[in-house]
């Protein structure tokens, strides 16, 4: 048989415990929205300056959102036909003499940068999902 003290710890316990989860509730901080860099249907432009040297380009991963507008800015210590698989876009660029390239990012995916002279893997596209 269960005594008198036991049901009353029972039920203060279970006041508590109603008390704790309506402060809980009351009280929680708001968590944060989730922070995008872009708002939906905003597109954002990135550029950037890609050195090619002795068939290595710096840096090796360029890593943009889906819907962004991307500029490269090439350079190469030799002649090369730079072309990004994927988009199908291809520049020549001279030895001292800065190419560009421009492009809407709406395909995402991993996308190798080649010189299509030497069919050489100079590096990738990363386009993520926005």
């Amino acid at each position: 048989m269960v005594s008198t003290a036991t049901i009353r710890t029972l039920v203060l316990l279970l006041i508590l415990l109603f008390v704790l989860v309506g402060l809980f509730l009351v009280l929680r901080p708001d968590s944060p929205a989730p922070e995008s860099s872009t708002s939906a249907g905003e597109k954002q432009e990135q550029t950037f300056d890609l050195a090619i040297n002795g068939g290595n380009m710096s840096p090796e991963e360029i890593s943009v959102e889906e819907g962004d507008r991307v500029n490269l800015r090439i350079t190469a210590d030799e002649p090369l036909e730079f072309h990004l698989h994927g988009y199908d876009l291809e520049e020549e660029v001279e030895p001292d003499e800065p190419a560009e390239l421009s492009l809407d990012a709406t395909t995402t995916g991993r996308f190798d940068i080649e010189n299509h002279n030497t069919d050489a893997v100079l590096g990738v596209l990363l386009v993520q999902p926005s």
